[in-house]
C-alpha cells in the first residue's frame, strides 16, 4: 500500500545555532511591509491595530534581531497573537515564511528571558502523559470554554479487533495517531476514525505510549521539547510497522509532516497521512447509506493551507449520499483558536470565532463538519455562547452514520492496541 505525501518545506536550514531568529535575516528582510497580509490576518481583522498584525510582529521581530528593541512581555505576548493559520504566508507577494520567522522569534525570546511561569507548567503538563492525563479535566478551564461542546474529557481506551467485520477481508495494518485532543477530550473522533478504517478493511493498531505531537511545545519556544516528542512518537511507530499511518488532527498531521524532519535532524520521519488524505481512496470501496442533512463545511488552516486537502475533503463529504453542502462565507478563515493563543488570549480568540459563527448561521445548515478536533471545540463553544444547537462534526462522524454504525459506543469499538515499551 503505497501512497505520496507532498508538503511545503522549510525555506532555511533545520540548524537555526545559537540565535533561531539569525537564520532567518535575509527572510525577514524580504518583507517589504506592504501590507497584503493585513488582509487576511485574523487578529488584525478583529482588533484593527497594527501589532497584532502579521506586518506589525514582523517589524516587531526585526527590530529584536537587529538589537534596537528588547524582547519583554509585550513582544512576548505580541508574537502570542498569532493564531499560526498560515494565510499570511499564502498572500505574501515576496513569499516570507512569515509563521516560521515568528515561531524561530519565540524560541529566540524563551531562550533570553525563560519560558515563565505558565508556558513552563503547560509544558510540563504535556511532557508527562500521566500528569497529562490526571488534569486533562482543567483544559477546558484553561482554555476559557464552558460547558459540554468544549470536550468530554472522557479518556480513550482501544482494545482487541472489532468483531462486526470477520468476513471482510482484510487490506493492510493501519496504525492511528490520536493526539492530544482526540484521546483526551474526543474519543467519539477516535471511535468513528477506527469504525471507518475497519469498515475499509484495515486492521487498526493504536500503540500505547504515544506523546503530544509536540505542536503546543513548538507553540510555547520550546523547541528541544518538541524534538524528544518526535523522537519518541517516531521510535514507537516505527516499531509498530504498520503499512500507513494516520491522524484525526489537521495539526498532529502537519507537525508530523512540516516540523518533524527539522526536529529530527535530517533522520527518517513518520510518513504520516490526515485521514482525509488516506480515505480519498478508499471512498468508493465503502458502502454507504444516505444522511439526509444539510450541512456547511469549516477548512482547518493546518489542513487547507498546511497541507492542501480542502478539495479531498469536499469530495469525501459529497460522495456520502444525501449530503447537501452549502459553502459558507471565508470557509477558510480561521476559527480563532490559535493553540496557546487561546489560552493568554481569549477575548480575541472569542472575537475571531463570531466571525466564523456569523458566516455558519447565514448557511442555514444543521451541522459544520469539520477535520480538526480543536476547530470542532472552538466553534461548538462560540456556536454554544451565539445560543445556536448547530452540531459541529469531524468528517468520519459522518462518514461513521452513513456507514450505519454511528450508534455504537466507545465501549463496543475495538482495535489491536500495542504494548510498546
Amino acid at each position: 500500500m503505497k501512497r505520496n505525501i507532498t508538503v511545503k518545506r522549510s525555506h532555511l536550514s533545520e540548524d537555526h545555532g545559537t540565535n533561531p531568529l539569525e537564520a532567518y535575516r535575509r527572510e525577514i528582510e524580504r518583507c517589504v511591509k506592504c501590507g497584503t497580509c493585513g488582509a487576511v490576518c485574523p487578529p488584525f481583522l478583529r482588533e484593527r491595530r497594527e501589532s497584532v498584525s502579521a506586518r506589525g510582529r514582523m517589524a516587531l521581530i526585526k527590530a529584536v534581531l537587529d538589537g534596537q528593541l528588547a524582547v519583554s512581555a509585550i513582544y512576548r505576548d505580541r508574537l502570542a497573537t498569532c493564531t499560526g493559520c498560515l494565510a499570511c504566508e499564502a498572500s505574501c507577494p515576496s513569499g516570507v515564511p512569515v509563521t516560521e520567522i515568528i515561531q524561530a522569534a519565540k524560541e529566540q525570546a524563551v531562550a533570553e528571558t525563560g519560558a515563565g511561569m505558565i508556558r513552563a507548567v503547560i509544558a510540563e503538563v504535556l511532557q508527562r502523559p500521566v500528569l497529562f492525563r490526571a488534569t486533562a479535566w482543567l483544559a477546558p478551564l484553561m482554555l476559557h470554554y464552558k460547558g459540554e461542546r468544549a470536550g468530554s474529557g472522557k479518556h480513550a481506551h482501544y482494545r482487541g479487533r472489532d468483531p462486526r467485520h470477520p468476513e471482510k477481508k482484510i487490506r493492510g495494518r493501519v496504525l492511528f495517531f490520536p493526539g492530544c485532543a482526540v484521546e483526551h477530550f474526543q474519543p467519539e473522533t477516535g471511535t468513528a476514525a477506527i469504525n471507518v478504517l475497519q469498515a475499509a478493511g484495515y486492521d487498526v493498531v493504536v500503540p500505547r505510549g504515544l506523546h503530544c505531537c509536540g505542536r503546543p511545545l513548538l507553540s510555547l519556544g520550546d523547541r528541544a521539547a518538541a524534538a524528544e516528542h518526535a523522537k519518541h512518537n517516531s521510535e514507537i511507530i516505527a516499531e509498530a510497522k504498520a503499512e500507513a499511518v494516520v491522524t484525526a488532527c489537521a495539526s498532529c498531521g502537519l507537525t508530523f509532516k512540516k516540523e518533524y524532519p527539522k526536529l529530527l535532524s535530517g533522520k527518517k520521519t513518520p510518513a504520516v497521512l490526515d485521514l482525509h488524505e488516506f480515505l480519498a481512496a478508499e471512498i468508493a470501496g465503502l458502502q454507504l447509506r444516505p444522511v439526509r442533512k444539510r450541512v456547511t463545511w469549516h477548512d482547518p488552516c493546518h489542513l487547507g493551507r498546511g497541507q492542501g486537502l480542502s478539495a479531498q475533503a469536499r469530495e469525501i463529504l459529497r460522495s456520502i449520499p444525501g449530503i447537501e453542502l452549502v459553502e459558507m462565507n471565508n470557509a477558510d478563515r480561521c476559527c480563532g483558536f490559535g493553540g496557546v493563543m487561546r489560552i493568554f488570549h481569549p477575548r480575541l480568540s472569542d472575537g475571531i470565532a463570531e466571525e466564523k459563527v456569523r458566516s455558519i448561521l447565514a448557511t442555514k445548515a444543521e451541522a459544520v463538519i469539520t477535520g480538526c478536533p480543536a476547530c470542532r471545540m472552538q466553534i461548538g463553544s462560540a456556536l454554544n455562547r451565539a445560543g445556536s444547537k448547530i452540531r459541529v462534526l469531524h468528517t468520519v462522524q459522518v462518514l461513521e452514520e452513513s456507514l450505519g454504525i454511528a450508534d455504537i459506543g466507545l465501549q463496543n469499538t475495538e482495535c489491536e492496541v500495542l504494548q510498546t515499551t
